[in-house]
């Protein structure tokens, strides 16, 4: 059997490492063996082992994060959680120092300074209380964000995202925050170009890895699934792993990374029912099928912060997304588009009626409206 050099930041969970081949730490495996999850990859990682030594042959499929086999363990219901209106303060709060720490981060990713992760858990952990409250509020909040720097706004989104995915998955808190923790740090390494968004989604992985080298105490995973995270299940993405060397953080990641890229305002993207259809599309091949529909189901086919046109021609904004149905959101109407006049607002539970469904996503500018005035 022929064995295979695997640099660290590409070693998946349930590999078998034969051998230690390159390091910088005095870690020595004296018994070749797996390495299960990708905390004890992140562990050797942090122990300063560079190359191993794995026997492709006796790979394992790697477990997801939360149970495949059991839809009842997805956290469907996610509880009652508090009033929109309750929320609300708090997470404008979090969003605010989320947008301060993030652009420390790439201003220091910028200069090759050293980034203050303290301050980085600090919003991760933020940021999953907030979604653990209502998760719909920052869901909200991002989607109506105004701010002309594309790249710390589209790491943002995608901790956003990934925190309430994370959470409809019934993943531990620890790895939430994990989880949260990569999406702000996965594309630190872009802030060096000029058109961050514009550049290939890959280019700045190898950069970003070396910026994050440098906090040996970053753990759970988290320079694996920024490793991985442009890796598509066939093999055609970067780097070129297949799906049995792709952990689930890391597709997870590549899911909310691609969608946030498609709705992304900044970008004048797809809507996010084509946005939605189009992440179905690169099913199974390039993305994780069955977390694709679990993500759709988390965030809803209408997001909060959507605006749709009801049957009846009236605009509406998407408060509260209804996992149980997602065409049915709870939405606030303001407009009249037919007869191109406002309307007394209105809080109106699209599941506790049966006159007015969604036609569809409407863009507020092709009625010449502005988003803020109706926030």
């Amino acid at each position: 059997m022929t064995f295979k050099q695997v640099p660290i930041s590409e070693l998946s969970p349930g590999s078998y490492v034969v051998q230690v081949l390159e390091q910088s730490g005095d870690i020595a495996v004296k018994h070749a063996g797996w390495v299960r999850t990708a905390a004890a990859v992140a562990l050797l990682q942090k122990k300063g082992v560079k190359v191993v030594l794995v026997d492709p042959s006796k790979q394992l499929k790697p477990e997801l994060e939360a149970p495949a086999s059991s839809e009842k363990n997805i956290n469907h219901d996610l509880s009652d959680p508090i009033l929109f209106a309750d929320e609300l303060p708090r997470a404008e709060r979090i969003m605010v120092q989320s947008q301060q720490v993030q652009r420390h981060v790439l201003d220091a990713a910028k200069h090759d300074e050293m980034i203050d992760l303290s301050l980085v858990h600090e919003v991760s952990s933020g940021i999953s209380s907030s979604i653990s409250r209502n998760q719909d509020v920052l869901l909200f909040l991002m989607r109506i964000a105004q701010h002309s720097d594309a790249l710390l706004q589209h790491s943002i989104n995608c901790a956003i995202y990934i925190a309430a995915f994370a959470r409809y998955l019934n993943l531990a808190s620890d790895k939430i925050q994990a989880l949260i923790t990569a999406a702000l740090l996965h594309d630190i390494a872009k802030s060096n170009y000029d058109n961050p968004l514009q550049q290939p989604d890959h280019i700045g992985i190898a950069n970003s890895l070396k910026l994050l080298q440098k906090h040996p105490q970053l753990a759970n995973g988290v320079s694996l699934w920024i490793s991985q995270h442009c890796a598509y299940l066939d093999g055609s993405g970067h780097p070129k792993i297949t799906a049995v060397h792709i952990d689930a953080g890391s597709r997870m990641l590549a899911i909310v990374n691609t969608y946030e890229q498609l709705t992304s305002p900044l970008q004048d993207k797809l809507g996010p029912l084509t946005a939605s259809r189009q992440l179905l599309q690169q099913t199974p091949k390039e993305l994780d099928a069955r977390l694709v529909q679990h993500f759709i189901k988390c965030i809803g086919i209408y997001p909060p912060g959507s605006v749709v046109k009801l049957s009846s021609g009236k605009l509406a904004l998407v408060l509260e997304n209804n996992i149980k149905k997602p065409l049915l959101p709870k939405v606030k109407l303001f407009y009249h588009s037919v007869h191109q006049h406002h309307i007394p607002i209105r809080i109106l539970d699209l599941a506790k009626q049966q006159e007015e469904s969604i036609d569809a996503c409407v863009d507020l500018k092709n009625y010449g409206l502005n988003l803020k005035n109706y926030l």
